[in-house]
């Protein structure tokens, strides 16, 4: 498996747009890539979200985190979120389903 960490920052009067938007549109076109295992955003404080998203494979993986790098600046620019980080790794320990 693969995994993507990227980390926004979005001003707070605009995070229930943001999330509606990641929720409703952005995570039907992920879940249908090739590779698809799981998706997952966290608001650590009310000015951040960070999104994981894993694939079976890397190359799958990496197509992934262009596709959302191309979806965040088309469909969420007017809200100015701002990317500042992303890390991206094989999974090396996993439990659960």
């Amino acid at each position: 498996m693969y995994m993507t960490i990227r980390h926004y920052r979005v001003p707070p009067s605009k995070m229930e747009e943001v999330v509606r938007r990641v929720d409703e549109v952005w995570l039907d076109r992920l879940s249908k890539l090739e590779g698809f295992e799981s998706y997952f955003v966290t608001q650590p404080d009310d000015s951040h979200l960070t999104s994981v998203s894993v694939f079976i494979e890397e190359e799958a993986g990496r197509k992934a985190a262009e596709a959302s790098a191309e979806w965040v600046g088309s469909h969420l620019s007017d809200l100015d979120v701002e990317f500042l980080e992303m890390w991206q790794g094989p999974v090396v320990v996993h439990g659960g389903e």
